[in-house]
């Protein structure tokens, strides 16, 4: 080991088990005072250190890469590093090859964003400038006629990550691409979808999304939006698939959250005629669906300004006043749901009869029927229609299930009048982005929670597939020469989850066994998979189970998954049979339909060429110029991003053919010279005029 480190040399200093870029802040025959860019003063004593404990640090890890797969250090601090180090200049975008990491400003910057930027970007091609969601966009738009086939963008990470921001800026560059593609004429019905497709976001963030503990803006669902391109480069319509929206949201939320903003946003937008139509009270405080959780109201977000732009964004996609009034006595029927009371006497017994008939009126339904079906299970038995009180607790369920069940399918009929007006007839190409809740690990983890973590584990391995499993498989076809990366295999895991036997199985099989319950549930899981080594039996609760997923142990809360697995509520099923209303037609969908959908939406992602978006929080109070490393340290490791780093580093980012390779270069490369007959020799002299260390490129077997 050097001897001598001088005041202000950049170090790497081991502190446990981490790597900390240090500098050095004083120096002498006898100790080392060294401060970490994190704010930690080291102390250490010259005759203790040796070049494991502290070494010199590369320069490209001192002043930061665009691309971090050029960094000389490979390893996890040198990565956080460089995240940092651009993080505080206000370079949130950072490339790994073709893969883009975001980290989250919480802040604006500008200039980022703006119509300059995206001239600047659209003219471009990848590497060609810093690092930026545009470039990702543009490149996405190109690859429909460089490669001729269709495009899919993953933007993954945790909540507050800063996905559904990736998402609108998307859309943005697209929808300007589409408006300026040349020689398209710019017919009014473009116009109108790439207006729509802007118009749909606050239509959706107002439904969709929630004040969270993590985040103030959380999509509580997922999203495929795609978008249908023509020859000439225009959209010409899309459609938008939703996932998960999280039910229990609507009647219940952890302290310190909010339910769905709209619900708020009516009570501070509508005004007086319009609250006595809906039968509004004053403020949310009123509705226990709302005050439950201790937050009725947040500084940074303005409930009234949300509402007028919904408005507008209706209005703009066509929704008539009888649609718009139907969804607000909707959401006020909701609110006023959880506002139904009951008492035991001789079964449950309603004790707000004012809140039902109010809750009738606005669903147009009859009053003594809505109470029925709230406090009394009805069955046939032989033929005969057969009676039984339900109690106080089931009552309650059963008022909750009813809620939960008419905000979903008010969710997904915006969802369908959405995609009425974004539709289009011509359809050459598409352009997929996915835009879904990140892992999720909870103080209690129900149902929701479940799904989001499979829809995730399902995502992560089809990250794993291309970038990893696709990529050794390639080099390796071509006889590529290259060093195998390990990386972290997550198909056992979903085995455990989606095999014949595995949960979703137990779980769907539970769900129709007339007696089944929680408990029985869980003693199945426990007796099938305890010997699993992705399963986890807990020592001590006897409600839990849970799943070693490659983000993390999760543990999960069964009380209340055979409730939320049925597949169909037969107390809605009876009160809403009976009218033909749009709002009115409930089913729920089952663990064995989310599967499906799921894998529905795989296959439609692997006939695609993907591009990958990494968002990351860099603290976990949603600040501004606040970077945690711990926290950042987390969504690395579990994200691959290491991994990621080192086989863009050892691979080649960009395959041609020899064929397409050639018809691009002899013409300007080999024009004053005989041209091979053998396209791969052909090949390897125009590359050889540009790379004589053959450093830069190889050859395979046909590319």
């Amino acid at each position: 080991m050097d001897t001598f480190f001088s005041e202000g040399a950049r170090v790497w200093l081991r502190d446990k088990e981490q790597l900390l870029p240090s500098t050095v802040s004083s120096c002498d025959d006898l100790s080392l005072v060294l401060t970490t860019d994190y704010g930690k003063v080291m102390y250490l004593q010259r005759a203790e250190l040796n070049r494991e404990m502290v070494y010199a640090m590369h320069p490209s890890s001192v002043h930061g890469v665009e691309d971090m797969s050029t960094l000389t250090e490979l390893h996890e601090a040198a990565i956080m590093h460089n995240l940092y180090l651009r993080y505080q200049k206000d370079n949130i975008y950072t490339n790994i090859g073709s893969i883009l990491a975001a980290v989250n400003p919480y802040k604006q910057i500008p200039g980022l964003y703006d119509s300059t930027s995206v001239d600047l970007y659209s003219k471009h091609q990848m590497g060609e400038l810093p690092p930026h969601i545009f470039a990702i966009a543009n490149e996405c738009y190109r690859c429909l006629w460089k490669r001729h086939d269709s495009q899919c963008v993953l933007i993954s990470g945790e909540s507050g990550a800063g996905k559904t921001e990736s998402t609108k800026l998307l859309l943005k560059f697209l929808s300007v691409m589409s408006q300026y593609s040349l020689g398209t004429p710019m017919s009014e019905s473009n116009t109108r979808v790439e207006q729509a497709l802007v118009q749909s976001s606050p239509i959706m963030e107002a439904f969709g999304n929630a004040k969270t503990v993590y985040n103030n803006n959380s999509s509580r669902f997922g999203k495929f939006i795609q978008l249908n391109f023509s020859q000439n480069g225009n959209i010409q319509g899309g459609c938008i698939i939703d996932y998960l929206l999280e039910k229990n949201r609507v009647v219940r939320q952890n302290p310190g959250e909010r339910n769905y903003h709209i619900f708020y946003a009516l009570l501070a937008g509508a005004d007086k005629d319009h609250r006595d139509m809906y039968l509004l009270s004053d403020g949310a405080e009123a509705y226990h669906y709302l005050s439950q959780s201790g937050c009725v109201q947040d500084s940074s977000l303005d409930d009234k300004q949300l509402f007028d732009s919904v408005m507008e964004a209706l209005k703009v996609m066509e929704f008539t006043e009888e649609e718009i009034r139907d969804v607000f006595k909707l959401l006020s029927a909701v609110l006023q749901m959880g506002n139904i009371e009951f008492m035991t006497a001789g079964g449950a017994q309603i004790t707000t009869n004012a809140v039902v008939n109010n809750v009738s009126e606005l669903l147009g339904l009859d009053s003594f029927q809505l109470s029925e079906v709230l406090t009394q299970r009805s069955m046939i038995l032989r033929g005969e229609e057969i009676c039984s009180p339900l109690t106080v607790e089931q009552a309650v369920d059963s008022r909750d299930s009813v809620a939960m069940a008419l905000y979903s399918q008010c969710f997904s009929w915006i969802i369908m009048r959405i995609n009425q007006k974004i539709k289009g007839k011509e359809n050459f190409k598409s352009i997929g982005i996915l835009d879904i809740f990140g892992f999720e690990n909870f103080e209690v983890n129900r149902f929701e929670q479940f799904n989001i973590n499979y829809a995730n584990e399902k995502l992560q391995e089809y990250f794993n597939k291309h970038i990893f499993s696709l990529e050794q498989l390639e080099y390796n076809r071509e006889g590529i020469q290259w060093e195998a990366i390990d990386w972290m295999d997550n198909a056992e895991c979903l085995d455990l989850v989606e095999k014949k036997l595995g949960m979703l199985a137990l779980i769907n099989e539970e769900s129709r066994f007339p007696k089944g319950t929680d408990y029985t549930l869980l003693e199945k899981l426990h007796s099938r998979h305890a010997g699993n080594h992705y399963y986890v039996k807990p020592r001590v609760t006897d409600h839990q189970f849970g799943i070693k997923h490659y983000a993390g142990e999760v543990l999960y809360d069964v009380r209340g998954y055979w409730r939320r697995t049925e597949t169909r509520s037969e107390m809605t099923f009876c009160l809403f049979s009976k009218t033909a209303d749009w709002t009115l037609s409930m089913t729920f969908s089952s663990v064995s339909q989310f599967r499906d959908s799921l894998h529905s939406l795989m296959a439609t992602l692997s006939a695609s060429n993907p591009f990958f978006v990494r968002c990351i929080k860099p603290n976990m109070d949603k600040k501004p110029n606040q970077f945690d490393p711990d926290v950042v340290l987390n969504q690395l490791r579990y994200s691959g991003m290491l991994e990621t780093v080192k086989i863009r580093r050892a691979g080649f980012p960009v395959r041609r053919t020899f064929k397409d390779f050639n018809s691009r270069s002899v013409q300007d490369d080999l024009k004053d010279k005989a041209v091979p007959r053998d396209e791969r020799q052909c090949c390897l002299e125009i590359l050889n005029l540009h790379d004589q260390t053959k450093r830069e490129f190889q050859l395979g077997k046909s590319k």
